[in-house]
């Protein structure tokens, strides 16, 4: 073996000390450079079955320990790739997103984020919501006459307003998925209606833009794009807000101030928010704030009200048609669900429609001349209710009774069985 002289040996010993220098420098630089922060957030289906498009909601105040988290400048990663995401409120705001899930399966995100500053992002539009009213319109003979519609983010009903005055672009606001849309009359009937899909992609902004006349509007017609496909009338529609008084399901009428505003116009989440002051029912009257929204790749509405303190129920369900088959679960515990498939859409086909509840809150489920309803009692003046829409034309959509039934039974088991979510 060869000997070293003193002199080499320290050369060798100055060379290592170098090469030691130098990968400490290089780590410190590499963490200077990485002048971003990371949360790690593990997300697990523990579901025997894969999940679409399902909707992960990471609350603010759950990353209370980064005391520094910037929500203006954060962008989230799966496996290296930016996952689209969308700040969600603002009293108790969250992060949303979607990711897709194989059964049983457990996924880690990362959302990176700075201290300061912002981030813009553009990310493709996957649900949208919209308000659309005549703004410089003059009211003749119980019509508000103008040729055009433009949109709001905020509107106080007019006083004046009533059904087929031509005052909002399809009777009110929508809100919609790349699968189907809802919207409601916003006056004295408050009912939701249904706008089938042929296509997969977003189309409210273009529905009724000429219909200025409140008088055979063009989406009671087959369009490239699909139709109102739903009879609504004096029912409940599907979804509506109502209140079971004295054996009677009365709709939200009488009121003293409606205040509806877009809240969220995605990219994954759509809100509508509306505010009923004064709704009177026998001689009470009762203040109801409503929130309906929609997710990305959902036919589901997630309907949440807010009661004042006398609100002793709320009543809600869907219309009564003719060639159908009412469906109904009766599990022990959780969220339930009535629903109703057959030939019942407006063109003459198969529409199926459903409404989910927690047993925990039902007070009655029955049925009247018009509608299949349930009533729910508020917990601390907050009921929750989902619905959706399946029809046969929607593309890679629900064609029969039996997938309608198989679609159900998947959507009660992702209620029951929510995504396990752990903020490291």
């Amino acid at each position: 073996m060869k000997n070293f002289t003193g002199k080499k040996m320290k050369k060798i010993i100055a060379s290592l000390l170098f090469i030691l220098l130098a990968a400490n420098l290089i780590a410190k630089n590499q963490e200077e450079f990485n002048y971003y922060k990371s949360i790690t957030v593990e997300v697990s289906n523990d579901l025997e079955m894969p999940l679409t498009d399902a909707l992960i909601k990471i609350e603010l105040k759950k990353l209370k320990k980064y005391a520094d988290f910037n929500e203006k400048a954060f962008i989230v990663y799966y496996d290296k790739e930016e996952v689209p995401s969308q700040i969600y409120g603002s009293k108790n705001a969250a992060i949303l997103f979607v990711a897709d899930f194989a059964p049983s399966e457990k996924k880690k995100f990362e959302i990176k984020y700075l201290t300061e500053g912002k981030i813009c992002k553009n990310y493709p539009a996957r649900t949208y919501a919209e308000l659309a009213m005549k703004f410089d319109a003059v009211y003749k003979d119980k019509k508000f006459t103008s040729d055009h519609f433009k949109n709001f983010s905020k509107v106080v009903v007019p006083k004046i307003h009533t059904d087929h005055d031509a005052l909002f672009k399809y009777e009110g606001p929508g809100w919609e998925s790349e699968k189907v849309g809802y919207r409601f009359y916003l006056d004295w009937r408050n009912a939701t209606d249904i706008f089938g899909k042929k296509v997969s992609k977003l189309v409210l902004s273009e529905v009724g833009i000429n219909d200025v006349t409140a008088k055979d509007d063009s989406y009671h017609e087959m369009q490239d794009w699909g139709m109102d496909v739903f009879k609504v009338g004096n029912t409940l529609g599907i979804g509506s807000i109502g209140m079971m008084d004295d054996g009677k399901i009365s709709r939200v009428e009488k009121t003293e101030k409606i205040v509806c505003k877009i809240t969220e116009k995605g990219p994954l989440l759509a809100e509508v928010k509306t505010t009923y002051k004064g709704w009177l029912i026998g001689d009470q009257r009762h203040d109801i704030c409503v929130r309906n929204s929609i997710s990305a790749g959902s036919r589901i509405t997630c309907t949440l009200v807010k009661t004042s303190d006398n609100t002793g129920n709320i009543t809600t369900g869907f219309a009564k048609h003719q060639d159908t088959e009412y469906i109904t679960s009766d599990y022990p515990s959780g969220w339930q669900y009535i629903a109703l498939y057959g030939k019942q859409s407006l063109s003459g086909d198969n529409l199926g429609i459903v409404l989910f509840f927690e047993k925990s809150a039902l007070l009655e489920k029955g049925e009247d001349e018009i509608n299949y309803f349930v009533s729910l009692k508020p917990a601390n003046n907050i009921v929750e209710y989902k619905y959706a829409a399946a029809w046969e034309q929607e593309k890679d959509g629900v064609k029969s009774k039996e997938e309608f039934k198989k679609y159900i039974e998947a959507e009660v088991e992702k209620l029951n069985n929510p995504l396990n979510i752990e903020v490291k």
